[in-house]
């Protein structure tokens, strides 16, 4: 997990009262770390489970869905 490691400063685009957008550079506290840390690990976990379903899904033959519909409860209650 060595994603943030050494990194004080988090830069975000917020919408600029133009209608443009901009970069802006914000303080990297614990808290907002830690929220990042956990996005990344359900994106993550998301990411894994959807490649683990395409596996699957594409070692059977079409006509057999019973993976297919493990897979897409598993998505489900993520």
């Amino acid at each position: 997990m060595g994603a943030f490691w050494g990194t004080r400063v988090m830069e975000i685009v917020k919408k600029h009262d133009s209608g443009g957008l901009i970069w802006k550079r914000i303080k990297l506290t614990s808290t907002r770390k830690a929220n990042a840390k956990t996005r990344l690990r359900r994106v993550w976990q998301n990411e894994a489970v959807l490649k683990a379903c395409g596996t699957s899904d594409a070692s059977n033959s079409p006509g057999v869905s019973s993976n297919t519909e493990t897979c897409t409860g598993a998505v489900k209650n993520e």
